[in-house]
Order: structure tokens, then sequence, then C-alpha cells
């Protein structure tokens, strides 16, 4: 496997203002003290991190059922659709997805 693939990962464009961001309070820290200048590049790291948008390899079967997320398939229950959506009160699935900081 190789690690730059793993590491390298694409980010996505709306993310490059928040890690532009989170380097400019790095450069800025490095004048106060340096061990907050690898602080900051940590967090700068994490932030860069936090915006990957890896590549997806979507299998083309009409047999299976995609997830639009990663995570975990937390509950699938029969019920009742909120009001406010207009789908009356037929029972249909619902799927739930948990996702934390570290899934895409």
């Amino acid at each position: 496997m190789n690690m730059l693939k793993i590491v390298a990962v694409p980010m996505h464009k709306e993310g490059r203002k928040f890690v532009a961001i989170f380097a400019a309070i790095t450069v800025a820290l490095s004048f106060l003290w340096e061990p907050l200048f690898w602080l900051g590049c940590g967090a700068t790291v994490w932030c860069y991190y936090f915006f990957r948008d890896p590549v997806r390899m979507i299998p083309q079967n009409d047999t299976l059922v995609l997830s639009p997320a990663d995570g975990v398939v937390s509950l699938i229950e029969e019920v009742v659709p909120p009001a406010e959506l207009g789908l009356g009160q037929e029972p249909v699935t619902r799927v739930s997805v948990f996702m934390n900081v570290f899934n895409c």
C-alpha cells in the first residue's frame, strides 16, 4: 500500500480557506514562542485532514445499496416520517449512519 496516498489525500476546496487561516495563525504564533508554532502545525495538519476528500471507487451493481456517507450503520427501523416532509403517514425505512470526525 502506498503511504503517500493515505497521508496526502485531496482536500475539499471549501477547506482551503480554513487551512490558510490555521497556517497564518501558526506563523503568527511562531513569533511568540516556538512550542506554540509546533502546536499550530499540528492544528493545521488536523484541519487539512478534517477537510480531506478521498477518491472513491463506487461499485456499479444494481443489487447493491450504497451509503451516502462513511461511518457505521447504527439503526435500521420502520418509522412514520415527520409531517413537515409531506410524505404521508405510511411508515418508511429509516437508516441511521453514525459518523465521527474521522469519517468523510
